[in-house]
Order: C-alpha cells, then structure tokens, then sequence
C-alpha cells in the first residue's frame, strides 16, 4: 500500500542523476567495493547537489527496501528480526533525501546486489529517485509493483556513516575529486581528469556512461 499525495517537482533531471552517478562511480572503484559503498555514493551526492545545484540535500542512512520485480523478493538493506526490519551497522543502506525527494545514486548497481542473492534474478539497471510521499506504509513484499520501497532513518547508522566518512581522509578526497569534475547538464564536461598523490604519481581516470533505463 502506498500514501497517495500530489509528488513535489524531481530535484534534478534524468540526464543529471546519470551524470553525477557516473563520476561518482569512476571515481571511487578502486577504492571500494562500489555497489557496496552507499556511504560514499550518498555522502558524495548530496556534496555534489549542494554545491553545483544550491539544493539542502542530506544523505541518509538507515534500513532500506526496494521492490526490484514483482516475481522476486524484496531487496532489502537492512536486518530481518522474526519479520521485524531493523537497521543496524551489519544491516543499512544509506540514500540522499532532497526536496521532498528520496534519491539513490547506488540504484544503477542493484543488479549486482541482486546478483549476489540470486544469480538467475533478472533486474534492469535503472535510477531511483521518487518522492517520498509515495514510500510504502507497508514493508514491501513480493508481488508488489516495481518501485515500491520503504525507507527508515537510523540515527546510529547515519551517525556511523558521517564519522566513518570523516576519519578516512580518502573520502573527502575522493568528494573533492567528483566535485571539481562534475559539470551540470548540458555542460560539456570532460571525459578524463588526471589526479596527482601526495608521492607525486598521477592517475588518469576515464569517466564512462553507463546505460540507465529510466527510472525505478
């Protein structure tokens, strides 16, 4: 079951969600597991909507499950007490909430999250950012519509998230990175930027598109 109520304009188009979760995922691969690292993916989002588009946005991070396919279970980030969810630093995910919004910049990947459940499963590679005025009173289940999903803060989760994102120094530097490289859409941005390390060695990264089909 859904809350029904008027949905509040997307806080960034189609092509800017793309955009932004391929620099985001260039620029982290060979420092994580990338469809594992949702701390990095909402951390770094919500920098890149605050700092290019001037928007509030927060990430977040608590239990999480998604709907993928009505013939499959549920995706869920989270622990499952005795049918209880319950988010907790070995069960989360963590997301980016903005202007009435709920924005998943790792969605592209659940694919692979999938895949790690049920390697037969069949799930297209889409985008996930709905209003969060239609999330589900309900813990979604299988056989309910595709983007149905329910999302739950946790103040434990979030508060290990940003403490981990500060004591790594990488992250900041990673955030840096993705932010100096991201051009909003229809800038032309550049498909490669090269880093240099504190020992003076520079890497070349090759940002790629990666196909999107719509959203979730």
């Amino acid at each position: 079951m859904r809350i029904e109520a008027s949905a509040p304009r997307p806080p960034i188009p189609f092509a800017d969600y793309c955009r932004v979760f391929s620099v985001i995922s260039c620029v982290i691969e060979d420092h994580s597991d990338v469809h594992h690292a949702c701390n990095l993916f909402a951390m770094i989002g919500a920098h890149i909507l605050r700092e290019h588009y001037r928007l509030a946005a927060k990430a977040v991070s608590g239990a999480a499950v998604y709907c993928l396919n009505p013939e499959l279970n549920p995706l869920a980030f989270a622990k499952n007490l005795d049918g209880r969810l319950a988010a907790g630093l070995d069960g989360f995910h963590s997301w980016v909430e903005c202007k009435g919004y709920a924005i998943d910049f790792l969605a592209p990947l659940f694919p692979e999250n999938v895949a790690e459940i049920d390697s037969q499963a069949e799930v297209p590679r889409r985008a996930f950012m709905k209003p969060l005025s239609l999330m589900s009173s309900m813990l979604p289940q299988k056989g309910d519509a595709e983007g149905t999903f329910l999302l739950i803060p946790n103040e434990a989760c979030e508060a290990n998230m940003i403490e981990t994102f500060c004591r790594t120094p990488i992250s900041s530097d990673l955030q840096t990175i993705c932010t100096r490289w991201y051009r909003c859409p229809p800038k032309k941005m550049d498909t490669e930027m090269l880093i240099r390390d504190d020992r003076g060695e520079v890497t070349k990264l090759k940002r790629r598109d990666i196909e999107i089909r719509g959203f979730w």
